[in-house]
């Protein structure tokens, strides 16, 4: 079979969530592009993000630097400075944020050299998620509205929202509630006029803490049966935890009228 075929059937393989089987292809079509360098670096970093997605972080680390060695020979930097980002990914779901930001701080002077925006407002958040871990609140602050402010000129939605749930995520580590749930609630309406209903869940969830932490219960449950009734018509793996947890305010809610 062509090399490239295989590679194709890899990712497909890949997007269902067959890491075994995308695993076998993917070094199927290794044996066939080894002297071909573009689709190579592509493919150590596709066997990287298997590794990722199992929790193999070191040869996930393995295949991504395979990937940067040949980039950096074809001097193609700004895909250099994604994969800079895709590295910092890992050690963030691993909870090693301080390697994580050490990667994602290379991969954005590589990003911003090579104007490669819209990656770039991505790792932002990624980079403010990572200072909000290590309780470096300042530079979560900034890195969150510095990928808002990129965003905005991009003019993209999604990004846009995505960089408001993220400020708002930020706002909540600095205790303030108010624009925490402003910005929450400005992402999701632009996660509703994008018919992104995974978008609109993770933010109607946050919204449910910020309530409940609050006091305002009754938004907090409203919030949360909005999340369920999700959960419940994409089967979400979190459907029962949200349930339990609507469960346990809905009995709060009713004590408190007692």
């Amino acid at each position: 079979m062509d090399p490239y075929l295989y590679m194709q059937k890899g990712n497909q393989a890949f997007s269902r969530g067959n890491y075994k089987q995308a695993l076998s292809l993917y070094f199927k079509a290794q044996e066939g592009i080894r002297d071909d360098p573009y689709p190579l670096a592509d493919l150590y970093g596709n066997i990287g993000n298997v590794y990722g997605a199992i929790e193999e972080i070191e040869n996930a680390v393995v295949y991504y630097k395979k990937a940067m060695v040949i980039l950096r020979r074809l001097e193609d930097y700004g895909r250099l400075g994604i994969t800079y980002t895709n590295i910092g990914n890992l050690y963030t779901d691993q909870g090693n944020t301080a390697q994580a930001i050490h990667y994602y701080k290379q991969g954005a002077l590589l990003l911003e050299e090579y104007e490669q925006w819209e990656q770039l407002a991505v790792l932002y958040g990624n980079l403010s998620l990572a200072f909000q871990k290590e309780s470096a609140k300042a530079l979560a602050l900034e890195y969150a509205e510095k990928g808002l402010t990129l965003s905005k000129k991009l003019n993209q939605p999604k990004l846009i929202a995505a960089a408001l749930n993220r400020l708002a995520k930020t706002k909540e580590g600095l205790d303030d509630t108010n624009a925490a749930l402003q910005l929450s609630q400005s992402a999701h309406a632009l996660y509703q006029r994008m018919g992104d209903e995974m978008g609109c869940a993770s933010t109607l969830y946050h919204q449910a803490a910020l309530y409940e932490k609050a006091n305002h219960t009754i938004a907090a449950i409203d919030c949360l049966k909005k999340v369920v009734a999700i959960d419940e018509k994409y089967q979400l793996p979190k459907l029962q935890k949200n349930r339990e947890r609507l469960r346990k305010l809905q009995e709060q809610q009713r004590f408190s009228e007692t």
